[in-house]
């Protein structure tokens, strides 16, 4: 009985470190999954409200796009476009898009854009899901005469 008491309580002390390291969640840990370098993978659209998602196939040059977020809470994405003057070839577009980003105390991810660099969002969504980095996007399309929302889906690539 003396021999089996150690190992019960290493046993039971082991149990309530797992119960506590299961159940308190890190509030740091989407923020340091989230720094990085993601590339965009996929881009939907949906034209209008209660419309579904249709996919917005991208060139070989746009999945060149990448997303880079830093520690600092910055963000800077850089695109790429086909230029068919020189037979195709990918260029990097001059302008970047700039932000910051900010973890709020329930977790939600906030992107704020320099409004210099885009439209005027109406709703701005980022999660992490699946591994994959998901922003969507809705502004009022002037031109349709309704909202618009994208979804843009990018794979990290360094971090």
């Amino acid at each position: 009985m003396k021999r089996l008491l150690p190992v019960c309580i290493l046993l039971f002390a082991g149990f309530v470190l797992m119960i506590f390291s299961c159940k308190r969640s890190d509030p740091d840990a989407s923020s340091i999954l989230l720094i990085g370098k993601w590339k965009l993978k996929q881009q939907f659209s949906s034209e209008g409200k209660n419309m579904g998602f249709e996919e917005f196939p991208l060139s070989f040059c746009e999945k060149m796009t990448t997303l880079e977020i830093a520690i600092d809470g910055s963000f800077v994405e850089k695109s790429y476009y086909e230029d068919f003057g020189t037979g195709g070839e990918c260029l990097k577009d001059t302008e970047e898009t700039l932000g910051n980003w900010k973890k709020e105390p329930d977790g939600t991810i906030n992107f704020i854009y320099n409004q210099k660099s885009v439209l005027l969002f109406t709703k701005s969504d980022v999660v992490l899901k699946n591994g994959h980095l998901v922003i969507t996007i809705a502004y009022d399309d002037p031109d349709l005469g309704h909202e618009t929302t994208l979804q843009f889906i990018y794979t990290k690539v360094e971090g």
